[in-house]
């Protein structure tokens, strides 16, 4: 038997040809690897963004206490945490949730309010007097009236033009208005109780620009005196409390941040979407447009004088345009004075909740709860009389949500960063 010698050229080439497959075997192995853990990996993430979707359908349906997280497990998945903490912002709620499944993460927190579907266009506290409609007034939606129920009526020699008093369904009231959930937080937030080791100061001059994520501390700036809020632009987590009064120019943009002080004036043409907070008085000037969600409340406790010389009030002016809700709650009020004054060509899409005289002269695309309603002209005062005035729930977006009122459930308003 004869062996045949083989260059080693040939041997090496054999080599070479071995490692090369090698390496392309190994490089196939790791690429399949690779896949699948980018496959797990995405499925994982996925879990967890489908988590934090399950968590706010959670709150929808489910009472979670405030400031406390609540872990939920939405899966069978023994790797999967999900945690939900609500807190409030405002006379909304903020919610945040977070799902961890493995080494994947996934947050998403929202502004939260109450949404019902099936609301009532108006609610009048019944307090043994009718309502009258004069002029071009119009009602759409169900109602809940005094026992005494409506009337059309006149006013200098106006009457009222409707084909009907009411076009929806009417019901009784009671003595006293719906109640509103976090009406004692309101009052709190007013009195500096959101101060705590998790807020943190910032300098507020003309000029200024800040951002602030509401996975960060709440920024506050504070000052005793009045606040000037000009040329700065303000988005987020953010708190301005003067002890005196705060006013908005047209030159601010202001997004998502509350204001608070006992007076708050908002001058002509400004545009932004925040809430405000006071004490004494709030007055929006003509051509505001305060964009959905933004909140102008008006919370006091202090029971009036007899004859004061000049009464807690919400005024908003001719040709605004407010997306949100406009809240005025007091223990005591006049019973010849408006409280709050929707001027006429104005719009609020939203709700309007007032526990004492609401004169309303323009359009409310939404709710309105009243005690009262009062119309002042040529010097007289009529009381439990809409001049004018307009109500329409049906133009109310079904996606709406506000204040938290009776059983209404708890859906995203905004989705905040």
């Amino acid at each position: 038997m004869f062996l045949k010698k083989v260059k080693a050229g040939a041997l090496q080439y054999v080599l070479v040809i071995s490692v090369l497959i090698a390496i392309i075997v190994f490089a196939f192995i790791a690429l399949i690897y690779l896949q699948r853990r980018v496959q797990l990996k995405n499925s994982f993430y996925k879990e967890a963004i489908e988590n934090v979707q399950f968590g706010f359908d959670f709150i929808s349906q489910n009472d979670v206490p405030y400031n406390t997280p609540q872990e939920q497990q939405f899966s069978n998945n023994e790797l999967e945490k999900t945690t939900l903490l609500k807190d409030h912002w405002g006379v909304f709620n903020k919610v945040t949730v977070t799902s961890t499944v493995k080494n994947e993460n996934f947050q998403k927190t929202g502004l939260i309010g109450g949404n019902n579907i099936k609301r009532d266009a108006l609610y009048l506290k019944d307090n043994n007097q009718p309502l009258v409609l004069v002029g071009d007034t119009k009602i759409t939606g169900d109602v809940a009236l005094p026992e005494r129920g409506v009337k059309g009526g006149n006013i200098s020699g106006t009457s009222y033009y409707g084909k009907q008093l009411i076009f929806g369904n009417q019901k009784l009231s009671s003595a006293t208005l719906p109640s509103i959930d976090n009406l004692e937080y309101i009052k709190g937030l007013i009195q500096k109780r959101y101060l705590n080791d998790e807020v943190i100061s910032f300098e507020l001059e003309e000029g200024v620009q800040k951002r602030q994520s509401f996975s960060q501390p709440t920024a506050v700036f504070q000052e005793s005196e009045s606040i000037y809020l000009r040329n700065v632009q303000l988005q987020g987590n953010i708190i301005i409390h003067s002890n005196k009064s705060i006013v908005v120019d047209a030159t601010s943009l202001l997004e998502d941040v509350i204001l608070i002080a006992p007076v708050v004036k908002i001058k002509r043409n400004v545009i932004g979407s925040f809430q405000v907070l006071a004490t004494k008085k709030i007055e929006v000037a003509r051509g505001c447009k305060l964009k959905y969600p933004s909140a102008l409340v008006l919370f006091s406790n202090e029971k009036l004088e007899i004859n004061p010389p000049e009464e807690n009030s919400i005024a908003i002016n001719e040709n605004c345009d407010i997306k949100g809700v406009v809240l005025f709650h007091q223990e005591k009020g006049s019973n010849y004075k408006s409280q709050l004054v929707i001027s006429k060509n104005t719009t609020i899409t939203g709700e309007v909740y007032c526990n004492q005289n609401l004169e309303l002269l323009g359009s409310v695309y939404g709710s309105v709860y009243a005690s009262s309603f009062i119309t002042k002209h040529f010097g007289s005062v009529y009381i439990n009389t809409v001049f004018n005035g307009v109500i329409n729930v049906n133009k109310l977006p079904e996606q709406y949500c506000g204040l938290q009122i009776g059983n209404s459930t708890q859906k995203v308003a905004k989705w905040l960063y």
